[in-house]
Formats: C-alpha cells, sequence, structure tokens
C-alpha cells in the first residue's frame, strides 16, 4: 500500500480522542501483515524494527486519535475526499499524515534492516485529549535514546515546544439585586480588572525559538440571573510557557497582580526543547538539508520526553490542525517517507 492509499484509510476510520480501538485494532493488523513485530497496549500500537548489531533505540511516535469534527466542512470529514494534490478529512494533517509516512519508512527499515540498534515506532491514543496514550505506556517501552515526533511542521525541525500552564481564577464579591448595585460587589468588575492587568503583563525574556511567554483568559463564567449582581465570578487562564520561566514564577506573578484567588490546575506539561549539538538533530538535518529550525507554540507528546532528546517534524501544516475542511500535501506526505527513513538510517548507523 502506497502513502496515498495508506492515508485514505486510515481516514476513513474515525478516531476521536478517547474512541480509537477501531483504528487500533486496524492498524496493528496492517503493520503485522506487512512483517513488522506489533504489540498492542490498549489503544496504542507498538511495532519494532530490529538494526542488523546491537545499537541505540530511536523512538518514530505519532498519534491515532483526531479532535471532534465541528461545523464548518464542506464535505463528510472521515470521507477522504481528493481535490488536486491535497487530502481533505479529519485527521489527514493532525497528525495521520505523521503516522502514516512513519509506518511506511519503518516498513521500508524492516524490509533492510539498518546497521545497528532498534527503531520502536509508537502510534498512540489521546495525544489531543488524555493520559492513555504516550504519556502511560512510555515507561513499558524500555530506554530510548532519541525520538522524533510526527507533527504538521510542514517537515521543518521544531527543536523547542511551548509548555502549558492553566490557572483557575475565582473572582468573589458580594451578591445582591441589580436595582441595588451600590448595595454589592460585581464579582465581574472584579474579573474585568484582573483580565486587563493579566493581558498588560510583559514577560521576558523571550525563548529564541519559540519567542515570548504567551498568557491568554479563554473561559469566563458568573451570574446566575440577569436581575442578581454576581457574587462570584470564575475564570481560566491559558499560559504557554517556556525553559526560561518556571511556572511557579507566572503562578507568583499572576497572584501578585490580580485581586482574585489563584488556583493551579494543570503545570504537568513543561516547555522542552532539543538539546545542543544532539545527535537526533544532526540526523534530521542530513536527511532534510532543506529544513528551517524553530520554535512551536503548540503542544504535542513531546512534552513527555523531558529527558529524551527530540525533533519534531512531520508533513502537513499547523495552522491546518482542528480546523473545518482540513487537509495536507499529498507529495509532501510521499515525502516524508523518504525522510523519516533517512532519518532512521542516519541515527541508527
Amino acid at each position: 500500500m502506497n502513502a496515498i492509499g495508506l492515508l485514505e484509510a486510515l481516514v476513513r476510520i474515525p478516531s476521536v480522542s478517547g474512541d480509537e480501538q477501531a483504528i487500533a485494532t486496524w492498524f496493528a493488523d496492517f503493520l503485522t501483515r506487512q512483517g513488522l513485530e506489533v504489540e498492542v497496549l490498549d489503544r496504542n500500537v507498538v511495532a519494532r524494527v530490529r538494526g542488523i548489531r546491537p545499537g541505540p533505540t530511536l523512538m518514530f511516535n505519532s498519534h491515532l486519535d483526531v479532535v471532534p469534527v465541528g461545523p464548518g466542512w464542506d464535505t463528510d470529514p472521515f470521507v477522504p475526499t481528493f481535490v488536486g494534490d491535497r487530502m481533505f478529512g479529519r485527521g489527514s494533517n493532525d497528525a495521520k499524515a505523521s503516522v502514516t509516512a512513519m509506518a511506511l519508512a519503518a516498513i521500508a527499515l524492516s524490509k533492510h534492516p539498518p546497521e545497528c540498534g532498534e527503531l520502536l515506532f509508537a502510534a498512540t491514543c489521546e495525544e489531543e485529549r488524555g493520559r492513555a496514550g504516550l504519556e502511560k505506556i512510555l515507561p513499558s517501552l524500555g530506554k530510548i535514546d532519541a525520538a522524533i515526533i510526527g507533527e504538521p511542521t510542514g517537515l521543518h525541525p521544531a527543536v523547542a515546544q511551548n509548555g502549558l500552564l492553566i490557572l483557575e481564577l475565582c473572582a468573589e464579591g458580594r451578591p445582591g439585586h441589580a436595582a441595588r448595585p451600590h448595595l454589592a460587589v460585581n464579582a465581574i468588575d472584579i474579573a474585568a480588572a484582573d483580565v486587563l492587568a493579566l493581558h498588560a503583563l510583559q514577560w521576558e525574556p523571550k525563548n529564541p525559538h519559540v519567542g515570548p511567554m504567551t498568557l491568554a483568559v479563554t473561559q469566563i463564567q458568573a451570574g446566575t440571573a440577569h436581575n442578581v449582581i454576581p457574587g462570584e465570578c470564575r475564570m481560566v487562564v491559558d499560559i504557554r510557557t517556556i525553559p526560561e520561566i518556571p511556572p511557579e514564577v507566572v503562578t507568583g506573578r499572576v497572584k501578585a497582580t490580580v485581586k482574585s484567588q489563584v488556583v493551579v490546575r494543570s503545570d504537568r506539561l513543561a516547555p522542552v526543547r532539543t538539546p545542543e549539538g544532539a545527535r537526533i538533530l544532526a540526523s534530521v538535518m542530513s536527511a532534510n538539508p532543506d529544513g528551517r529550525p524553530f520554535g512551536s507554540p503548540t503542544l504535542s507528546d513531546w512534552a513527555h520526553l523531558k529527558a529524551i532528546p527530540a525533533v519534531k517534524i512531520g508533513p502537513g501544516l499547523s495552522e491546518v490542525s482542528h480546523t473545518a475542511n482540513e487537509w495536507v500535501s499529498l507529495p509532501e506526505v510521499e515525502r516524508a517517507v523518504e525522510v523519516y527513513e533517512r532519518i532512521a538510517r542516519h541515527y541508527l548507523s
């Protein structure tokens, strides 16, 4: 099966996060029929290709799950549609294009094994939402010396990735009748002032690859009726962290800036970066010398590989991910097969 055929088959199997059993079963069977050594861990598919002699282990990782469809599609999201050299469909770009290219590269390696070591290909679940994917199975995979994370980057290597810090804020006022606002303390007023203060903050230093840390208030909830001054207003703050500013520093500055109460909802997804002089980056650049290293603001399973040198690279465009009428360039998917195979052969030599 060629790249277009495999990608089409994968897109046809709906696999919204948490519902990946069907695609995992199909994909494991496909890889097994190609002669790969395959293991299924819940909804995660792990395949191994052994080199001629012992050596390092390189992991290819991308994800089988997709985000929900949402409105605005011109076609059935799970029926691949071809227009010119593009395929449209949910997951075509994020990240079944990477899964396809990694699978075919692994199959090519199995037919002509690398000089040494092992390629471990993990096609995982719940990358978009959940914890049953790479984060859960990583301890069972054994020692990993380097990793390639398959995400849409236009085949340019991402050498840094933002982390995620989520804060919950609660502005506390005093409820009252809307006809007598002077007798109440409107929690929305407190929250509004806090939002303006947070968005006015300047964050230094910047990261050379991803730029400045970003902070945005993304959810607000308050009020029970039009004629009641709300005594409480809750907010969620989405912060994309960088290595230069620790999460505890960010949280402390937020607490010092606002009048609302601040609680950390999540700080487990730290920023990551490729170590200077990492051998895996040399392999990536050797395989794809036209690639331009950059910093990625979007999360991926790279966040779980803090101690493993890694690079994020794959076919497709990040800007197309999670959108209606998601698409991917088919020539780029085909090129990715060659790039992934060259990366593995260079690293496992």
